[in-house]
This record gives C-alpha cells, structure tokens and sequence, in this order.
C-alpha cells in the first residue's frame, strides 16, 4: 500500500483523543531516512489502520533520542525535520506526532509510555513495531514487555521483520555509510527515492566563473546532515519558483587550488541568474568521479568540459 495524500496534520505533542480519533494504530521510532526497511513498517501501519477502519500515526522525533541520552554524541542524519515528515507524508501517513526527545523524555518507564501516553491520552487499539525496536527507560518496552502489556490491555501488536537488500539487512546505518561513500544510485535504492540537500546560496571564492564554470556555493541547512563524499556528480537543482535545474555539483576542497575547507558548489546549466540568499535543493543522480588535484588549472577546465557531457548524458537518460 503506497498511497499518496498531500493532507498532513503535525502534533507537537501526543494528542488527548477525546473521541478526536477513530481506532488510532500507531508506529513509533526516529524514522531517520524514511528507508525501505521504516516503509514496510508504515505500509503494514496504513493496511492496520484500515482493518480497524480507524487513523495511522507516526510518532517519531525533531531531534535523535541519541544526542539526550549520550550528550555530546555526534548524530549524522539522514533526513531533515521538513524531509522526514515530506517522506511520510508521501507513503500515505497523514497523522505525524512529531516530539523533541528531552531528557524527562527519556526518563519515561515503558509502563508510564505505554499507559498514560498511547492508551491514556491517545487511546491506541494497535501498535506496529519494527523488528528491534524498544521505548522507555533502559529501552524495557520491547517485544516481550508489549506482548505481556497486549494480553492485560487487549491492544494488539504487529512486529514487522526487516527488510533486506543484497543480501544486508536495510538500516540507516548502512544507509549513512553508502552516503559517505557517494554511492547515491545505491542510496537511491535503500530509500526508495533520491538523496536530496537542502540549503542557502552564499558567496564563495568566485573560482569557477574565472574558469568558465561559475558555481553557486551551498550552505547546508542543518549541520547534522550527512553530506555526500567528496566528488563530482550529476544533479538537478529546484530554486524557489524559478524552477528546477540541471547541473553538476562539486564536494571537496578544491585540491588543485590548495583549499583546505569543504565546499558544495553547483554548475548550474543554461543559467545566470543571481540567486545568493535563495534557498535550493539538490537531488543527486549520480557520482561520476572521485575529486582529483589537476596539474594546472588548464588542465581542471578540460575535464570540467568532460565532466559536463557526462552528467548532461546522465541527466537526460533519467528524462
């Protein structure tokens, strides 16, 4: 079941029914990537909801629970808050409950969760979990406590069992680690649909329009998004209502040149416009090449050219 709304409806707290709802069936967990394995999970949620002729949510998280309760742990997502919840959204869920994980968060016992939250306040019939999910304090609201819980309180439970590609179970950390390794085709196929960022069009050092292929340099959005490696590829760019774009993207540090900082700087094709300050978003195709230190900036020109009729090759291929 892949139904697709553009109906969203965003709690920012777990809402009190009070007759509100119909029969909710809720799935709950950080849904970081909104990947292959979380849309079995939503799949299986929607086809519950509907045997209940009641509403699907999704409770999930602004933040990762990990940063609470390991402070100082470097997160690395995959999604935004705005690119999770377009994700879910496109999967058929109109109901996302959307919390920031604190710390009396985490301090929740399983039974305060379970009780006074999902049946308490929100009056779930139906829990779907996924296949090594657990909630509550000391992560105790797993399989077996929910199974004992269901045969006290006649809430059913659906464990959904994982899904697998190549033979490897589909997870975001596999997921972060295709990212890292710029294998956006292979990304594409775990999540169902492109790897997109998002950010701001802001100055750089203006290198590019000397040789020929002036760029704009993007400022992510969101510091903990994972960004592709380091490398060439083939993209489209959306920018505000301008409209979308081909073009082909650099990340790196400009070898050729002795930069030591990383930049995300996009060629965007047949266009001139001055969009410093716009907001855009990419949408990755393809890599084409890792980043190389050319000999002379000559040299940098003749393969952007080749570069350039490659990701045009690509791109009209995926037309």
């Amino acid at each position: 079941m892949n139904m697709q709304s553009s109906e969203m409806n965003i709690f920012h707290e777990i809402p009190e029914n009070n007759g509100r709802f119909k029969n909710p069936v809720v799935t709950i967990g950080n849904f970081d990537g909104v990947h292959l394995g979380h849309s079995k999970i939503i799949n299986t949620l929607l086809e519950k909801s509907e045997s209940h002729s009641g509403e699907a949510f999704v409770l999930t998280f602004r933040n990762h629970p990990r940063t609470v309760i390991h402070p100082g742990a470097i997160c690395r997502m995959i999604t935004t808050v705005d690119e999770k919840q377009k994700a879910l959204n496109g999967l058929g869920v109109h109901n996302i409950i959307m919390l920031e994980f604190t710390k009396e968060f985490s301090n929740l016992t399983a039974d305060q969760f379970y009780n006074e939250l999902l049946i308490g306040r929100l009056g779930v019939k139906e829990i779907v979990i996924g296949y090594d999910h657990a909630f509550g304090k000391n992560r105790e609201g797993n399989i077996n406590y929910l199974l004992k819980l269901s045969e006290r309180t006649g809430v059913k439970i659906t464990r959904v069992s994982e899904e697998a590609a190549g033979g490897e179970i589909i997870s975001s950390t596999l997921l972060r680690d295709e990212i890292d390794r710029g294998n956006v085709v292979e990304v594409e196929k775990l999540l169902g649909r492109k790897y997109t960022l998002s950010g701001t069009v802001v100055t750089g050092e203006g290198r590019g329009k000397d040789l020929g292929f002036p760029t704009a340099n993007i400022r992510p959005e969101m510091n903990d998004k994972i960004i592709p490696g380091h490398g060439v590829y083939a993209v489209t760019v959306s920018i505000g209502s301008r409209g979308t774009f081909s073009g082909m993207l650099n990340i790196g540090n400009n070898p050729t040149f002795g930069g030591q900082y990383r930049s995300i700087e996009i060629n965007i094709f047949d266009f001139d416009d001055d969009i410093y300050g716009e907001f855009v978003t990419l949408e990755f195709y393809r890599k084409i090449r890792d980043e190389k230190k050319f000999n002379s900036p000559e040299d940098l020109v003749a393969q952007l050219r080749y570069d350039k009729d490659s990701v045009v090759k690509i791109l009209n291929e995926k037309v």
